[in-house]
């Protein structure tokens, strides 16, 4: 597949680097020094195995400009970071009719990507694995899942051209699956909102890692997560009664070690996921009249940092 990733940090950068590996045509939409690192020395990736340099992509700072030298596109993956202000889709608008897959941790983006370019063209996108920007065009890959899951938004009920995706992933080593019609998606969604954000926010606010919130905060955890899925009931996303259970299991499977981007980059006071992430259930909450007074206190404190 001839494949245009917006963003080579953690999620684009690994991910676009095992397809370029597997044999597809990867171009990355970046700037500044991760431009210019992968364009004089390519994309290094690195995890428990070993380092691989992968040198077979291209990178421009448009996406008409990485398409054009690509020979066309396929698809377009979104893996930039939701920030305030920051341009999440970049100039993906110039790309028509090209089939674009959103990445992000936000119950909302998906969304604001269909209000830019058509419900018909977006597919909400679920990633899940704990990749690490070590420097510029540099990404280490720690141990967990890695997947990207996608599909089709509410009311869109034809597939557009990226179901070869899902076998261009698996060829590269990242699980994926499709999710048809009907919003099957947004449960997938949800579920990985539950897990990112609460791990996130509650980690940023105590200064822990995972292994601690699942252990010794483990109540407020669950209490968060248990205001996540009365906001997605809420919103008519139809959540399975275990959803709670379930993260807190999957937490538990997870290396103690393991923090969230969110978590580190409000750690480091840079800008953040926050508003993404916690922000966008707190304006579903309150949309659909749902008290949430832990997700709204942590999101407080984590403002306050």
């Amino acid at each position: 597949m001839k494949i245009v990733i917006v963003g080579a940090g953690g999620v684009g950068g690994y991910f676009g680097g095992l397809l370029a590996l597997a044999g597809h045509d990867i171009g990355f939409v970046a700037r500044g020094e991760t431009l210019a690192a992968l364009n004089s020395r390519g994309l290094r990736l690195a995890n428990q195995d070993g380092q691989r340099t992968v040198t077979r992509c291209i990178a421009g700072e448009r996406a008409a400009e990485v398409a054009d030298r690509l020979g066309g596109v396929d698809v377009v993956i979104v893996a930039t970071k939701a920030l305030a202000g920051n341009s999440t889709f970049a100039d993906v608008d110039t790309l028509s009719d090209v089939p674009v897959v959103t990445t992000h941790n936000s119950v909302e983006v998906h969304f604001t990507a269909a209000d830019l370019f058509g419900a018909e063209r977006v597919l909400a996108g679920v990633v899940r694995g704990y990749m690490t920007r070590t420097g510029p065009a540099e990404i280490t890959l720690n141990p967990g899942p890695l997947s990207l899951n996608f599909g089709l938004m509410p009311g869109v009920f034809e597939a557009p051209s990226a179901l070869p995706l899902v076998d261009a992933l698996r060829d590269a080593g990242i699980d994926s699956r499709y999710f048809g019609p009907d919003g099957a998606v947004l449960v997938d969604v949800w579920s990985k909102a539950m897990f990112v954000a609460t791990t996130g926010v509650l980690g940023a606010v105590a200064g822990k890692p995972l292994g601690y919130l699942r252990a010794k905060l483990r109540p407020q955890l669950r209490g968060l997560m248990e205001e996540v899925a009365a906001v997605g009931c809420a919103s008519g996303v139809p959540l399975p009664a275990s959803i709670v259970e379930d993260t807190l299991a999957f937490c538990d499977a997870q290396y103690p070690e393991a923090t969230s981007s969110m978590h580190r980059d409000i750690a480091a006071g840079m800008p953040s996921e926050l508003d993404a992430q916690v922000g966008a259930l707190l304006r579903v909450a309150k949309r659909c009249d749902v008290d949430t007074p832990l997700l709204g206190m942590v999101h407080a404190l984590a403002l306050a940092r």
